[in-house]
């Protein structure tokens, strides 16, 4: 290979790309990566008991990138949330869903074990750190309780609506706080199923 080949390899836009920043599908996996592995770190350590240097070698990334994504281990926890939740209850433009299987999913993913680790664990660190709380509300439930709203609305009329919140405090209910307590297993897809169909019934909100 002569000199000029040689430069214009050493030039050529895959290996400028790959130096230089990342496009934005490649931060968007990268991020996707460290949000997946942070969850697992948190419940092992605890928010408290975890570092930066922790959560970089899980995600096996850079400490630098981690400040560059998402600034501070708050607000790598509060991303990590806001994409558990959305997982949840899709973002409008990907909602293919009707209030059942929202409701369904709702179900299965809050009393699946990964959250309710998840909520002990904010539930076991607010005092220290108020922040999370309001994190995994306003990320997580309020979230949810808008997602129905806009549900109920479109199938079932507006002057439901009201009933979102309701409905969702069924969702959670006693069956939730005896996950939390360890006492029952995370629901099957059919005990989901069930759960979120008495739940609508009893607010009028099931088809007939």
């Amino acid at each position: 290979m002569d000199r000029h080949s040689s430069v214009s390899a050493r030039s050529s836009p895959s290996s400028l790309r790959k130096r230089g920043r990342p496009t934005a599908d490649e931060r968007r996996r990268r991020e996707t990566e460290i949000l997946t592995t942070a969850l697992s770190v948190f419940l092992k350590s605890g928010y408290g008991g975890s570092t930066l240097d922790e959560l970089a070698a899980a995600a096996r990334v850079t400490k630098r990138t981690l400040y560059t994504f998402f600034g501070d281990k708050a607000g790598l926890f509060a991303a990590m949330v806001t994409d558990l939740a959305a997982a949840v209850s899709l973002d409008a433009a990907y909602d293919s869903d009707t209030l059942e299987t929202l409701a369904t999913r709702i179900i299965s993913r809050v009393h699946s074990d990964e959250l309710v680790g998840l909520h002990r664990l904010v539930i076991a660190e607010s005092t220290r750190f108020p922040e999370l709380a309001r994190i995994l509300h306003s990320s997580g439930d309020a979230r949810h309780i808008a997602r129905l709203a806009e549900h109920i609305r479109t199938e079932r009329g507006p002057a439901s609506e009201s009933l979102a919140e309701p409905l969702f405090s069924l969702l959670l209910g006693e069956k939730h706080r005896r996950r939390l307590l360890g006492i029952d297993p995370a629901p099957t897809a059919a005990q989901a199923a069930a759960h979120a169909d008495a739940a609508l019934r009893l607010l009028g909100l099931g088809r007939h």
